[in-house]
């Protein structure tokens, strides 16, 4: 790092941290000082004996003993007849799409269009092309393109100032074998006042500005530490994480023309304390180790260190590794990193929101857990001995619902038989249903028969403070009276009961009224369902017959199937019920589920 960054950098690390980064130090003098001796031997080597009484001859082809008689020009190389011996070596080392050109001067003296009398092998898109194409041809027949970005505005500006011209940036577009090509080009060209050709060599831009852009937006960057000169090359990207910026030349976008030599212990000492004065303290001793890793020829997975740049925290991923692979004595390093600090807050975010979700959902489990077994709570034993009721719930897949039943036996002698659903879903549904069921309880001490106790909560779901505007339920509630064996119920907008005799289901039929909640005093009607001994009773809610995309009757006929079945081959009603269940519901409904059975002696 040069001096400025040093200047800048944190204080050095504290006496603890001391031991790791000299021994960094060390390793970091000891492997330069071998990778430099490996490579004095290396090309010490590759250097041919010269033998005595006889001189070096350049080999054939060398393109800077090119005489136009005795040798060959480049093979990707191409010129007319008649040009200085030299050119073809030119176009030859250029690196980007070079010709020569003659200029066609009109009536006026202007110059109207160029003949190609030489050219290299790179189309100005970019891909390779024939040298011998556009050889003595006018560049307005064979490539138009050229005349319509702009190029020929360049090429008579370094006609008339006799000297090389540099462009700005154009857009070249231009077919090539049919094919629509297109690059953003810079060149240079420069007139030969000897020959008045011009000598023309573009090359595509935009690929150091793309990687400074995708380095910014993607909060990355690059560094390479050549051991064997000593010199660091960093990419802006990378001086950007850690806070090292340094003011680039004119014109030079890539800081490798800019970047510092560590040559002596001295400087290689401060570029290794400049590093670590960034790191958290508590990330330098294996920072440490892992370099000595590097150093010594191996590789590293992704590590992450916390920096600290202008008094800000970032977390920095990082990866490297030793070049040559497997050499033993590196040459060079190359490193990778990235800001994840936004990417780790938004994680942490993401774990903090999963742990409340999680932790909302275990309270929400053990609230619906007390809410289940406040709304279908075990059932007692009842006086009258020719009446037996069980009862079943079968929580849906989201868990607990508005289902509820109630079965109490009143001081009159008279047994209360109710099922309900409240509208909605989970807690909400289930807190609801907790209230409705609690307001019957009271109101079934009263003198009322069932349409009443219907209407009567009705209203306290209608004024339910809890709910909302659309806040409704639907019930059957009733009144098993044991002397007479008579069920006088009414129905809110709830599914009608079955009742099986001698062995065949049917639907009770007989006067429903809206759903509870609809109206503040909605009037219902009583209805009266004989008993006899062997006879069933089942009372359920709708998430026993409803399915997503299965019409209710269709449901229905399959719970009095299932019915049928079960009380062919069972004996009691609990039996039968859970045979119903089994055949119906399955595990788990898609909405909660309740049946209660009564089943006369």
């Amino acid at each position: 790092m040069d001096s400025s960054s040093a200047d800048r950098a944190a204080p050095p690390p504290e006496p603890a941290h001391q031991e790791p980064l000299e021994q960094l130090h060390r390793a970091a003098l000891r492997t330069m000082a071998r990778a430099r001796h490996r490579a004095r031997v290396r090309v010490a080597e590759s250097a041919p004996a010269a033998q005595p009484g006889h001189h070096t001859r350049r080999q054939t082809g060398d393109p800077f003993t090119y005489d136009g008689a005795e040798t060959a020009p480049p093979s990707d190389v191409a010129v007319l007849p008649g040009l200085p011996s030299w050119l073809p070596a030119v176009l030859g080392v250029l690196r980007g799409s070079s010709t020569v050109l003659r200029p066609e001067y009109g009536p006026d003296g202007t110059a109207e269009d160029f003949t190609v009398v030489g050219a290299n092998h790179f189309e100005l898109s970019g891909v390779q092309r024939g040298s011998y194409d556009f050889l003595g041809k006018l560049l307005s027949e064979t490539r138009p393109g050229v005349r319509a970005s702009g190029m020929y505005d360049v090429y008579r500006a370094a006609l008339e100032a006799r000297g090389p011209v540099s462009s700005d940036t154009i857009d070249h577009v231009d077919v090539v074998n049919g094919v629509l090509q297109r690059a953003r080009l810079r060149g240079t060209v420069t007139l030969l006042p000897d020959e008045h050709l011009l000598l023309t060599n573009w090359e595509p831009v935009g690929e150091a500005r793309l990687s400074r852009r995708i380095q910014q937006r993607g909060r990355m960057g690059w560094a390479e530490w050549d051991l064997v000169t000593g010199r660091v090359r960093w990419s802006q990207g990378m001086r950007d994480l850690l806070g090292l910026q340094a003011p680039l030349p004119e014109g030079v976008e890539d800081t490798k023309d800019v970047a510092p030599t560590i040559a002596s212990a001295r400087e290689v000492e401060a570029d290794v304390r400049t590093v670590a004065g960034l790191l958290d303290p508590e990330d330098l001793p294996g920072f440490a180790r892992d370099m000595r890793t590097l150093l010594a020829g191996g590789q590293l997975p992704d590590r992450e260190v916390t920096v600290v740049v202008g008094g800000e925290r970032r977390l920095l991923r990082w990866v490297a590794h030793a070049q040559p692979e497997d050499a033993g004595v590196p040459e060079s390093l190359l490193f990778a990193a990235r800001n994840i600090t936004d990417q780790e807050a938004r994680l942490s975010r993401a774990l903090g929101d999963a742990e409340r979700a999680r932790r909302e959902a275990e309270t929400e489990r053990r609230v619906s857990e007390t809410f289940r077994k406040a709304l279908v709570p075990p059932l007692g034993r009842l006086s009258p001995w020719w009446i037996d009721v069980s009862a079943a719930y079968v929580p849906s897949e989201s868990g607990v619902g508005g289902d509820w039943y109630k079965c109490r036996e009143l001081p009159d002698g008279r047994v209360l038989l109710a099922v309900g659903d409240a509208s909605g879903h989970g807690v909400s549904a289930a807190s609801r249903a907790l209230q409705q069921r609690s307001a019957l309880a009271g109101l079934a001490y009263t003198d009322e028969d069932a349409a009443q106790l219907a209407t009567a909560l009705g209203e306290v779901v209608y004024h339910d403070y809890y709910g909302s505007l659309d806040t409704t339920a639907t019930c059957v509630v009733g009144h098993l009276h044991p002397d007479a064996r008579v069920f006088r119920w009414a129905s809110a907008g709830h599914p009608p009961p079955i009742l099986v005799r001698d062995g065949e289901p049917r639907l009770l039929e007989a006067a429903y009224g809206l759903m509870l909640g609809v109206l503040p005093d909605a009037p219902y009607e009583t209805n009266h369902t004989q008993l006899r001994a062997g006879d069933l009773l089942l009372m359920y809610t709708d998430g026993v017959v409803e399915r997503r995309g299965r019409d209710l009757d269709a449901g229905t006929e399959l719970l009095l199937d299932a019915v049928r079945g079960c009380v062919r081959h069972s004996g009691s009603g609990p039996e039968v019920m859970d045979c119903v269940v089994n055949h119906v519901l399955g595990p788990e409904a898609e909405d909660d589920a309740t049946i209660l059975a009564v089943h006369v002696f």
